[in-house]
């Protein structure tokens, strides 16, 4: 029974996530030991400076991660690249504190940080201002990510506290350079992909990357993708370079897969247990169609000396065609708990259908100006913006009417129960969208923000912001506000490379739309204390130890009677505390741990939360180690070999009562090189753990769990030049 004394179980998980963070740290302190005895010159000679020791998501500027006061990671491509990172919330499973989601959700990438969801950027702008079913950010076009953790309104605006992750496009390079290469795997993935840069004529460079892939997902529905992503710069001179972005995406994907809670999680036995990827949908049938195209134009212009201007613009164009048969009760739980199952023998699984269609257009820019100058032994560097979002939503959505028994709904009926142990697909159905509705919001913002560096040492920084909100639904306002928000921190540098820190940010979060009834939702506010120590004790290490506490109001939760609904109420926190060190040591060794603790919780009750309640969905210990070594074998030819761990806690569902269990997951890879040949196999998931991303006890009654990713193995062909 997984219902148990939740205070034993997180005190005895801990106890195996310490000695897993013990071992690491041996291993890292070791190898910093070894570089420190070798002295001056051994370092020089074989210690390399890693990627991710500046950061442009912090302060809008590349700054080192030492000088700011929040904590910060940086993930080159070849990290993810190594780690068979194929969705953007892959990218961050090595990364202290953020939670990735552990299913294959064609809806989006679900990524919390510190216990919160965090909102996605690209090359600084936010890629989508409000949830919208569709188009995942495609891994292969970035050349890195970063993490910024915590509240960050004051320079990203509409932000929540769980912080950004910002991906950085790959740009044109002025020198020619490239790859193209084949990837073959597990779920029947075939992808081909390249990526090729260089110089075009005068001033002008360019690169192309792009890939096609046709594949399954684990419930055997499509995960195909047709990608084209062009790019243009031109450098006129070194104070000027202007940059065209532009991206074209076509995706046909499968919807979530559920499992009836009491075959799956809480099946008496073995016998009763339905198999572990069962697909409740029908794969005619389920799926989602989406096709994304956006043009983005950077400019970064060195006026004088001591004064830039920075500008990103970007308008994004996006349909989607999501359909959905899911498990449910007859009368989606509105009018009495029934059984999810339409016979005695719990064999027949009722099912519901949902249809959404939606057409989506976004504007947004954000413009600056930095200007650095010195006040006696101060140095100053004053960043002022402005930066404005405009979002249009037009979606049509239709549900069944024994599902959801009041308009509006589809006449039509429900698809037929299935057969959980011998599923026979195919079923016929009429279905339709009946509720129309159209989303528009807009937000303006205006920040002001000053690095102050006094004597070398002491890092000071301070910023302020102004925003304005709107959001109108179906023609009516729903929401115009304003609100300030504040950042302030320091950092020093004392000695050794040692530099603790202490920071206060806050965030703002408009919310578009409302919930399933039509109340509109209200904004979201929410504040940070954290303080820590980033210590760099040589070129090419980073170990970061970090506190935190955070506080938002107005939390908007899942409705544990309506699938489809989210309510709004009450006050949440987290507080906890992470580590992480990435190391590139003596031998060629690289080295990336970390470790997280998290107490959410709720603070105040609202309609379903109660106070002192664990935050659902949220695990309060993350652990993870990866190890790699590049291996001169002989001449030309080079290994690469790396394997990690990650923990990942159980977590709470909506009642209170029903633990998702823990999991320790193992990646791995092996790369053989030869001249300009690279032959890789990368896998996460290794040994196949079957485990659970989430299971819920209140909805529907009988609840249900979410099949988390099996194993994925993929094995790549590339050729560079």
């Amino acid at each position: 029974m997984v219902r148990t004394n939740l205070k034993k179980s997180v005190v005895s998980k801990r106890k195996g996530v310490s000695v897993l963070m013990s071992s690491v740290c041996a291993v890292a302190f070791a190898g910093l030991a070894h570089a420190q005895d070798g002295g001056p010159e051994a370092l020089e000679d074989d210690v390399i400076i890693v990627q991710g020791e500046r950061a442009f998501v912090g302060t809008k500027s590349e700054t080192p991660i030492t000088e700011i006061p929040q904590s910060i990671s940086v993930i080159s491509a070849e990290e993810f690249r190594d780690r068979a990172a194929i969705d953007f919330q892959d990218i961050f499973r090595y990364s202290a504190g953020v939670g990735a989601s552990n299913s294959i959700d064609s809806r989006g990438d679900f990524v919390t940080a510190r216990g919160f969801d965090s909102q996605q950027y690209v090359d600084g702008l936010k890629r989508m201002p409000d949830f919208i079913y569709g188009a995942r950010l495609e891994a292969y076009s970035l050349q890195s990510a970063e993490v910024l953790r915590g509240p960050s309104s004051v320079l990203y605006g509409a932000n929540g506290p769980g912080g950004v992750l910002n991906g950085v496009s790959k740009k044109p390079q002025y020198e020619f350079g490239g790859e193209l290469g084949v990837v073959a795997g597990t779920d029947q993935r075939i992808q081909v992909q390249g990526d090729i840069t260089g110089p075009l004529v005068g001033d002008f460079a360019g690169r192309l990357v792009g890939l096609w892939r046709d594949g399954e997902t684990q419930w055997g529905t499509p995960d195909d993708r047709k990608f084209l992503n062009p790019s243009v710069t031109w450098s006129p001179s070194e104070d000027t370079e202007i940059t065209f972005i532009a991206l074209y995406q076509k995706d046909a994907n499968g919807s979530l897969g559920y499992l009836p809670l009491s075959k799956s999680l809480l099946a008496p036995n073995e016998d009763e247990k339905v198999d572990f990827n069962f697909y409740q949908g029908e794969p005619g049938f389920n799926g989602m169609d989406t096709e994304f195209w956006s043009t983005s134009l950077l400019i970064n212009q060195q006026l004088t000396d001591n004064l830039s201007f920075n500008s990103r613009t970007r308008y994004s164009n996006m349909n989607t065609d999501y359909r959905e048969i899911y498990s449910d009760t007859a009368d989606g739980g509105f009018v009495a708990a029934v059984s999810l199952f339409a016979d005695p023998e719990e064999t027949f699984l009722r099912r519901e259908f949902y249809v959404n269609r939606e057409q989506s257009e976004v504007v947004n820019t954000d413009n600056n100006i930095l200007y650095s100058f010195n006040v006696g032994a101060i140095e100053n560097s004053v960043l002022v913006g402005v930066d404005y979002t405009w979002f249009d939503q037009v979606k049509n959505e239709g549900f069944s009417c024994s599902g959801y028994p009041f308009p509006p709904c589809w006449e039509g009926g429900s698809p037929p129960p299935i057969n959980i142990y011998d599923p026979v697909y195919g079923a016929d159905f009429t279905f339709g969208a009946t509720n129309f509705l159209e989303y528009g919001s807009t937000q303006l913002g205006v920040y002001v923000q000053n690095q102050m560096t006094i004597a070398d040492r002491l890092h000071i920084l301070l910023g302020g912001r102004r925003d304005k909100a709107t959001s109108t639904r179906n023609g009516v306002e729903e929401l115009d506000q304003t609100a300030w928000t504040f950042r302030g921190g320091f950092i020093a540098d004392l000695a050794f490379g040692v530099s603790p820190y202490f920071s206060y940010s806050e965030s703002f979060l408009p919310v578009p739309g409302g919930d399933f009834f039509g109340n509109p939702f209200v904004p979201r506010t929410a504040r940070q204390y954290e303080a820590g120590i980033k210590w760099q004790p040589v070129n090419g290490a980073l170990i970061t130890a970090s506190l935190f506490d955070i506080e938002e109001s107005n939390y908007i939760s899942a409705d544990p009677t309506n699938i489809q609904n989210f309510v709004q109420g009450g006050s949440v926190g987290s507080k906890g505390f992470e580590l992480e060190a990435s190391l590139r040591m003596p031998g060629a060794f690289d080295l990336l741990a970390a470790y997280s603790y998290t107490d959410a919780e709720v603070l105040a009750s609202s309609q379903y939360l109660t106070a002192g309640d664990r935050l659902v969905g949220v695990p309060q210990d993350l652990a993870s180690a990866w190890l790699s070594k590049d291996i001169d074998l002989n001449g030309s030819w080079e290994l690469r070999a790396g394997a990690g761990v990650r923990y990942i806690g159980d977590v709470i569902d909506t009642t209170q009562s029903l633990l998702t269990p823990s999991a320790t997951l193992v990646d791995a890879l092996v790369s053989f090189s030869y001249d300009d040949w690279v032959v890789s196999v990368n896998a996460s998931n290794l040994f196949n753990k079957k485990y659970f991303a989430l299971c819920e006890l209140a909805s529907p009654p009988d609840g249900y769990c979410i099949a988390a990713k099996d194993r994925t193995v993929m094995g790549s062909i590339t050729r560079k030049f």
